[in-house]
């Protein structure tokens, strides 16, 4: 029993310093992943030396033969225990934080994975003279004059159309006379519809007419190397190709093969939205009756060029009708992409290197400063 109570400060010792190294094995590995998780079994042949170490630093009963009487004994309290193991302690301590360093720790920082749907879509907008006809009624416009404009309801309903979306990615391309690209595809929705707000009409200076040819060419050209299995054109116009380079047959043959859908939308408008106190109302309503013919020609032409690229033609005649179309192709099925997860690392493993050299030096002024061993 006395044998039992006088090595009992040792055993307590022993397992509050277990306790403790557990501890922090468990703070520095906490939700860290493992650069050399193979290290770790180097903790047991840690452990083992450490009980060797401890075994041959007790060796038995504990007796000094200087300054004390011959046979006097030294009782083990825990400042005896400390003095005797402090060095052991330390050296331990240190190759048990070098050793959870070696395994190297790290802290795992996900990316954001691409979106898991999406279509590529490119909205090509005529922005030719006869776009500021006056009789499509924009709920948002913002000028007096724009009420009833063909421009300011295609511009609102497509800036609805790019709100009702999440992960495709979008782009603008305007045209008349030629075409151009607004706005790349992206899925910055925000700046996509920063570009659109600085659309208007016959903003292509120097060129007149609708190249509806030219407008697919070059929205094609944009769309082609994309990765989505599905890509569309919507092409809105409120008249017929009279300009440009391309033919529209050609031009929508070639998107064809590339795999991409051109949806059309004719801007037809009706006489009965012309509001009662615009001016020059007859004249309006008699180029109606002279257009009437190329109105016909156009949804033509329109709706041959949306079946040769597998698509649907569609003839808008009021914002109503319009937002209603956008509600139809928005429909569409949906890409999915390969999630790819990437996954960086940063080191988490310094504060242990530090930790082990701390101990180790402690270990050495430990023995040589302040536990200084007597002969």
């Amino acid at each position: 029993m006395k044998k039992l109570n006088k090595y009992l400060p040792l055993v307590l010792f022993i397992l509050f310093y277990l306790l403790i190294l557990g501890s922090c094995m468990f703070y520095f590995l906490r939700g860290k992943t493992l650069a050399n998780p193979q290290y770790l079994y180097l903790l047991i042949l840690w452990l083992l030396v450490t009980i060797w170490g401890i075994i041959l630093k007790t060796g038995g009963e504990v007796t000094v033969k200087y300054p004390l009487p011959v046979g006097e004994k030294l009782s083990l309290d825990l400042i005896t225990i400390l003095s005797k193991y402090f060095s052991l302690t330390c050296v331990s301590i240190s190759l048990f934080f070098a050793i959870l360093a070696l395994a190297r720790p790290q802290k795992e920082g996900k990316t954001q994975p691409p979106p898991t749907q999406g279509i590529d879509i490119m909205l090509t907008l005529d922005v030719s003279a006869s776009m500021n006809m006056p009789d499509f009624i924009a709920e948002k416009a913002q000028k007096a004059e724009d009420l009833y404009n063909r421009m300011a309801a295609a511009k609102e309903t497509v800036e609805n159309f790019i709100s009702a979306r999440t992960s495709d990615r979008i782009g603008l391309v305007v045209f008349s006379g030629a075409a151009m690209l607004q706005c790349p595809l992206t899925l910055d929705y925000f700046a996509l519809k920063e570009y659109l707000g600085y659309v208007y009409v016959d903003m292509l200076a120097g060129v007149s007419g609708t190249a509806i040819g030219d407008a697919i060419a070059v929205s094609t050209q944009h769309l082609k190397e994309g990765i989505a299995k599905s890509k569309i054109i919507i092409l809105v116009t409120d008249g017929e190709n009279n300009s440009g380079t391309v033919d529209p047959i050609a031009a929508a043959k070639a998107a064809a093969a590339y795999g991409i859908k051109v949806y059309t939308i004719l801007m037809a408008g009706k006489v009965s939205n012309l509001p009662m106190n615009i001016p020059y109302r007859d004249q309006l309503i008699a180029s109606y009756q002279e257009n009437t013919p190329k109105m016909v020609e156009a949804k033509i032409t329109l709706k041959e060029i949306s079946d040769i690229t597998g698509a649907s033609a569609y003839v808008a005649t009021d914002t109503a009708g319009l937002n209603d179309i956008y509600a139809q192709i928005n429909v569409l099925e949906k890409t999915v992409y390969q999630e790819v997860k990437k996954l960086n690392y940063e080191d988490a493993y310094q504060n242990l290197v530090w930790l082990a050299l701390l101990f180790a030096l402690l270990a050495f002024l430990g023995g040589k400063f302040i536990f200084i061993k007597i002969p």
